[in-house]
């Protein structure tokens, strides 16, 4: 059996990733990677999690063991007894951790994204452990046309701190196939589970859609046409599960993303939400004119929760003129057979809204 640590368990992906786990992989052993003040609190907070994910069924909490670890820290924070018990135990790792904030200061994003990583990969190679680690497909930066999934660095801006760690990082991995069993994963924009709409995280693409459904967004500063590359969270863990199966995926990256088939628009997200909310279609309007005088109206005029609200979506203004796609062969041709697809955004967008008003954006459980 292949012990499989898990880094960043508590946040959204990684918690689907533990529940699959736990529910289609009974006999696979878990370690999750957890922080916390001191031992006692990374086990509370680590059982915690294994409580919400398993429900009444407890037979499935004797096969997960906590170790409390912090990728911001030599050697995961831990003293040589926790390192040499962890390495011992471990054949397999899962590296989701990571640092998702667009605004966080440069140094504080690489220690997290890319010194954290390099931490994790110390960690696999001392234990000879394949390492599966999920990136994003917006390593890509600022680009037009299609990104492919063997291309990494070609010069490219950035929108954001989060986009340029993450870069650096994946080069670091890259850096690592010859010496280490590495594979790498690639998710666009992931929303809610496509069956249940279940969603842990409600930023991204959730915040414009809110303001929408709410009706402050009269004008959208972005095109119709603009593609917007959307993936269910299902889909995204059923993907990296089935690949990491696979003894040729190592050395590969693979872009678990719509794609060139099955991405989206601006325009057909907001027509739905449309649809589905009640509200009036948007005006689109030209992203250049917001930036340069709806902004400063903005800071200067605007008061309260408006102001708020606008202030707070700038960090995803960049993303409503995106002018890049992304090829997913690798990632197509590794899930031949298995029934593992991305489904068209109009089979389960209404599923991500209904669970939105249920759950009250996140305010209350589901």
């Amino acid at each position: 059996m292949s012990n499989v640590l898990i880094t960043g368990a508590t946040g959204f992906l990684g918690r689907e990733i533990v529940r699959h786990v736990l529910e289609r992989e009974p006999e696979t052993p878990l370690t999750l990677l957890i922080r916390g003040k001191d031992d006692a609190d990374a086990q509370r907070r680590g059982k915690t999690l294994v409580d919400e994910l398993i429900g009444a069924d407890r037979s499935s909490r004797a096969r997960v063991a906590i170790a409390r670890g912090d990728i911001e820290k030599d050697r995961l924070g831990m003293d040589a007894a926790a390192w040499d018990r962890v390495v011992a135990t471990t054949s397999a790792v899962i590296h989701g951790a990571a640092s998702v904030s667009f605004t966080l200061p440069i140094d504080e994003a690489r220690n997290v994204n890319l010194e954290g990583t390099r931490r994790i990969l110390d960690l696999a190679k001392a234990a000879k452990a394949r390492v599966d680690y999920v990136g994003t497909a917006y390593v890509a930066g600022d680009r037009r046309g299609v990104a492919y999934e063997h291309e990494l660095d070609l010069g490219q801006p950035f929108r954001n701190t989060y986009e340029q760690t993450k870069m650096e990082a994946e080069a670091l991995v890259r850096s690592r196939f010859g010496e280490q069993p590495i594979a790498i994963f690639r998710p666009s924009i992931i929303v809610g589970d496509s069956r249940t709409g279940r969603t842990a995280s409600f930023k991204v693409l959730y915040w414009p859609l809110k303001i929408y459904a709410q009706g402050f967004a009269r004008f959208v500063p972005g095109r119709r046409s603009t593609p917007v590359d959307v993936v269910p969270s299902d889909y995204v863990v059923d993907a990296i599960m089935a690949i990491r199966k696979r003894e040729d995926s190592l050395g590969r990256a693979y872009h678990l993303a719509a794609g060139l088939e099955r991405d989206s628009t601006i325009g057909e997200l907001t027509d739905l939400a449309s649809e589905f909310f009640g509200v009036r279609k948007p005006l689109f309007v030209n992203p250049d004119l917001v930036l340069g005088w709806f902004r400063p109206l903005v800071d200067r005029f605007a008061w309260g929760k408006f102001k708020h609200r606008m202030i707070t979506a700038r960090v995803y203004t960049p993303y409503l003129n995106l002018a890049l796609r992304y090829d997913t062969s690798q990632a197509r041709a590794a899930l031949a057979g298995t029934g593992i697809e991305v489904p068209p955004v109009r089979d389960y967008f209404t599923t991500l809204f209904r669970y939105c008003l249920d759950t009250d954006w996140g305010k209350r459980p589901a």
